[in-house]
């Protein structure tokens, strides 16, 4: 396998991305004052497309090079769970308490905040919201920010669909070098199918799934195309390239996975040192993003209102 020395780097910009546009949400009750928000959607939304577009090339390998679907579902289990579990009952039994009306035992002895967290690390919730907690006054009576302990959830759930999915294609052996054929129609279908269908799928979590799985198949494409093709720099310019007249045409967030794929996965590997402290090996972006609402919303219920996104994001 070819080494990608600064996927810890991108990773830790996007999740940074994600806190970047809360910080907007949480501070002002609003993204619309967030700088890409025009585009469509916003910079957290961008950080998400990048770590599906990551996790698709990287989870891919992963099973390739797996003994069996038992060790492939291990090491998935291993690097999602742990760190759920202990972020969710940190938040709900250490954060939360101190937020409750009725006071930290009220909210401790309740019997339905287990089980809203056990709720939300099973995958039933998409989130974690207590209704009780406030870490700030609510602007209005339909105000949900300020019982949202943990508002990044959603995307755990797509992770875990991805990877079922991709195990699956394994168990075919889709990634055997002499069915690519069946594979790439796949992931054609899937894409075609996501893209045209993701506004009207209801349930939201359905929807929220053919958002984002364009953006899994392009990197599990990038996998299979790094196995004959080297990523060239010019050709990722050229892709980059392609993102102004996306904003143009106002078709930038259904093409972004198409125009960054390419190019993450050159610069995984390119010959620059994005940041020393996270070269390799230095993965901080799944504790980023876990962390990142509640520490937010805390930092909202100390400092109070009248800040703007970008005050909330520097604290």
């Amino acid at each position: 396998m070819k080494h990608y020395p600064n996927f810890d780097a991108i990773r830790l910009f996007a999740a940074a991305s994600v806190v970047f546009s809360h910080s907007f949400l949480i501070a002002t009750g609003t993204e619309d004052s967030e700088p890409l928000s025009s585009t469509g959607v916003v910079a957290g939304v961008y950080g998400v497309f990048v770590f599906f577009i990551l996790s698709g090339f990287l989870v891919t390998e992963s099973a390739r090079r797996s003994a069996a679907l038992g060790d492939f579902i291990r090491k998935r289990f291993l690097r999602i769970m742990p760190a759920l579990i202990v972020s969710t009952f940190v938040i709900t039994y250490v954060i939360c308490p101190w937020f409750d009306k009725n006071g930290a035992w009220a909210f401790v002895s309740h019997p339905e905040v287990f089980e809203t967290a056990v709720r939300a690390i099973t995958f039933h919730n998409s989130d974690l919201y207590f209704q009780n907690v406030a870490f700030y006054p609510p602007r209005s009576e339909i105000d949900f920010l300020p019982g949202e302990a943990n508002g990044v959830l959603w995307t755990i759930r797509m992770e875990v669909i991805g990877y079922l999915f991709i195990g699956l294609m394994a168990t075919l052996s889709l990634f055997n070098p002499r069915r690519w054929f069946v594979m790439l129609m796949i992931l054609a279908a899937v894409v075609g199918v996501s893209s045209l269908l993701y506004v009207y799928a209801m349930p939201e979590w359905v929807g929220n799934l053919l958002f984002v799985l364009p953006s899994l198949c392009c990197g599990i494409f990038m996998n299979w195309l790094v196995s004959y093709h080297e990523p060239r720099g010019w050709v990722a310019l050229v892709l980059l390239g392609g993102i102004a007249p996306a904003v143009y045409f106002e078709v930038l967030p259904q093409a972004f996975p198409f125009l960054a794929a390419y190019p993450l996965i050159w610069l995984g590997a390119a010959p620059v040192n994005l940041l020393p402290r996270f070269y390799e090996g230095t993965d901080l972006s799944y504790g980023v993003y876990l962390y990142g609402w509640p520490i937010t919303q805390v930092i909202r219920g100390f400092v109070g209102q009248n800040l703007t996104g970008y005050d909330m994001t520097a604290l």
